[in-house]
């Protein structure tokens, strides 16, 4: 991934601001790609900063403004190990010590200030996602129909019928799923990428 930079020095570098500074960076690595703020997923029902589908792949993206406090970054890097296929955190200069501290290896950390987005650590491919997260984060009435499964069942009792399925299988649904919920959620919302403002 290549640097990007936020050249404004008066702007003030909020969660939101920096949102629209990694929305763009993302996007200009795949325009075809599709992010979501503040998305909730998984058994826990927490919210990620933002979520970016691309190429085949989900991003959970994790930003800490010079503002913010990292004292749940370790329990949200659990937790999105059990889901998305990369882990990426974006962060202001001063916590980066603190991050680097507690940062697995496979999880990909960015600086971003004024200069720009630099990055520290590339990530790589999470090899702890598992199929139940996947299935969880996605309404069971949108599983049973997808999936054909008949009869008066229970959301558990539709989730393990689907959970036979191969990785493979479920990855592509949950894939293709949060894509399709993403856009329609942006169109619904009016929300543009940042490259077409």
């Amino acid at each position: 991934m290549k640097n990007s930079s936020c050249n404004n020095t008066d702007l003030r570098l909020t969660a939101n601001v920096l949102k629209e500074v990694v929305a763009t960076f993302l996007l200009s690595l795949d325009s075809d790609g599709v992010i979501g703020y503040e998305v909730m997923y998984g058994s826990s029902r927490r919210v990620a900063d933002m979520v970016f589908i691309s190429k085949g792949h989900s991003y959970a993206v994790e930003i800490k403004s010079e503002f913010d406090t990292t004292s749940r970054l370790e329990g949200q890097l659990k937790e999105y190990q059990t889901l998305f296929d990369y882990i990426l955190i974006f962060s202001a200069p001063n916590h980066i010590d603190t991050v680097t501290a507690i940062l697995p290896k496979h999880v990909g950390l960015y600086s971003i200030s004024h200069n720009g987005i630099h990055k520290i650590q590339r990530p790589k491919i999470n090899r702890f996602v598992q199929k139940s997260e996947m299935l969880i984060s996605i309404p069971s009435a949108t599983i049973k129909r997808d999936f054909s499964v008949k009869g008066k069942l229970t959301s558990d009792e539709i989730r393990s019928c689907v959970l036979k399925r191969s990785y493979k299988t479920i990855h592509n649904y949950f894939i293709n799923y949060y894509q399709h919920r993403l856009r329609i959620r942006n169109e619904k919302n009016n929300i543009m990428s940042p490259m077409n403002i």
